[in-house]
């Protein structure tokens, strides 16, 4: 049997919020370490100092006094290692959850980034359907605009229509269809524009 069957496939795919919490109980539980050595620490140091009173005192000897201190100074100094390897794995976790909170930054700048950009696509898709329809109407509109000036060109040949007539409402035919094209240009560009966001 392998000892791989049923492991995932990747071992270390694993969600920086997990890790976070992760560190964060073993965090707190080796802060609560931390706290009781530096008052062990504190209360063999104590210790250490009462002996040399008693010694100047005179209530213990001098040899009393150096074994009683010495057996005191290697719990001190144990007490010291422990403390030197509790704030090393804490300056590791606190590195750690540093990174990973980075990491998180991170994620969550990208995943705004790519909601900000789907409700771009989704807006300017609103707007480019709603221009196209504009589109379409200005399309309508020269078509009518042309009927008019076939119309009136009917008109002038079948001599219905005055020479001044004729010439003013050719002139403002013209008028319209240049302000119509403006208006589709912009339109145009509008939609080339919206369509290069809706692509992206």
């Amino acid at each position: 049997m392998s000892h791989y069957e049923g492991m995932p496939e990747d071992l270390y795919d694993i969600d920086p919020r997990d890790i976070l919490a992760q560190y964060s109980v073993e965090w707190v539980a080796l802060k609560k370490s931390y706290e009781e050595l530096k008052k062990k620490l504190q209360e063999v140091q104590d210790e250490l100092s009462e002996l040399d009173k008693k010694l100047e005192r005179g209530e213990i000897t001098e040899q009393e006094h150096l074994e009683q201190y010495r057996e005191k100074w290697l719990r001190s100094t144990e007490i010291v290692q422990v403390k030197r390897e509790v704030e090393s794995r804490l300056n590791e976790i606190l590195k750690e959850i540093r990174e990973t909170n980075k990491r998180l930054e991170l994620e969550e700048a990208e995943r705004q980034r790519r909601e900000r950009i789907e409700q771009e696509k989704t807006n300017a898709m609103i707007e480019w359907m709603s221009l196209r329809q504009g589109f379409d109407l200005i399309r309508e509109r020269r078509k009518e605009i042309n009927r008019e000036m076939d119309e009136l060109e009917m008109r002038r040949r079948a001599g219905t229509i005055s020479d001044e007539e004729y010439r003013r409402a050719r002139v403002d035919q013209i008028r319209k269809l240049a302000e119509l094209k403006t208006v589709e240009n912009d339109v145009k560009r509008r939609l080339g524009e919206l369509l290069e966001i809706i692509r992206s």
